[in-house]
C-alpha cells in the first residue's frame, strides 16, 4: 500500500484551573467556624444542612449558603476575581459571574461523591481543610466510542488540590470524590457561577 500522509488537530480541549486561596488560614478558621455551628445544631438550634438525596455522600450547608453567612460571599468574591483574570489572560470571553449556589461540604469517615455535573458555566471547589483527610478528585467523561492509545485510561483523569488551593472547571464537566479515609473531617466550599453579558453583547461581532 503507498504511503500517505495522515495530520491530526485538536478539536476539543478540556481544562482545570487552580490557584492558591489568599489569606487561607483566616478563611479556614471562617468555614470551620461555620460547620462547627452546623454539626452542633442541637446546641444553637440552628442549622441550614441540605439532607436531600445528592451526589455528595457527606454533610452540606443549603444550596444558598453565600446569602445566608457573610463569609462564604466573601470568599466567592475572591474566586470570582481570580476566574475572571485567569480567562481573560486566557483569551476566553469574560463576562462577569454570578454566583448561582454555595454551599459547604463536610466529609465525615468514608463519605465521598458519586459522579456528577453541575449544569453552570463555571463550577469552582475550595478545599478548605484536608491534609489529614487524603482527597482524590476524578474527572470523568463518557467516550467509549474513541480512539484511544494502548494502555490509556482516557475516561478518568486524577487531580489531587492540597489544602488551600481552588480548582475551577467548566460546568459540563462531570466529577466525583473520593472517599474519606481518615477519621479526620474534610472541609470543602463548593460554588456555581453563571455569566452575565452585556446587554448589547454580540457573540457573532467580528473584531
Amino acid at each position: 500500500m503507498q504511503h500517505v500522509n495522515v495530520d491530526k488537530q485538536e478539536v476539543f480541549t478540556d481544562y482545570v484551573w487552580s490557584f492558591m486561596m489568599p489569606d487561607h488560614d483566616h478563611w479556614k478558621k471562617e468555614i470551620e467556624n461555620i460547620v462547627l455551628i452546623e454539626k452542633n445544631k442541637s446546641l444553637h438550634n440552628f442549622s441550614t444542612e441540605n439532607l436531600e438525596d445528592k451526589p455528595v455522600q457527606a454533610h452540606k450547608t443549603a444550596w444558598d449558603s453565600h446569602y445566608r453567612y457573610p463569609a462564604i460571599m466573601n470568599i466567592l468574591k475572591i474566586i470570582s476575581s481570580a476566574i475572571q483574570q485567569s480567562i481573560k489572560q486566557d483569551g476566553w470571553e469574560a463576562p462577569d459571574l454570578k454566583p448561582l449556589e454555595a454551599w459547604i461540604n463536610w466529609y465525615e469517615k468514608n463519605q465521598f461523591a458519586y459522579s456528577h455535573i453541575h449544569h453552570c458555566l463555571l463550577s469552582a471547589v475550595y478545599y478548605v481543610k484536608s491534609a489529614d483527610s487524603p482527597s482524590e478528585f476524578f474527572f470523568h467523561r463518557d467516550d467509549r466510542f474513541r480512539l484511544r492509545k494502548e494502555k490509556e485510561d482516557s475516561n478518568t483523569k486524577l487531580v489531587k488540590p492540597k489544602e488551600g488551593t481552588v480548582i475551577f472547571f467548566t460546568g459540563c464537566q462531570y466529577h466525583s470524590v473520593s472517599a474519606n479515609t481518615s477519621d479526620v473531617t474534610r472541609i470543602t466550599l463548593a460554588t456555581n457561577f453563571q455569566g452575565v453579558y452585556p446587554q448589547n453583547w454580540d457573540p457573532y461581532a467580528t473584531k
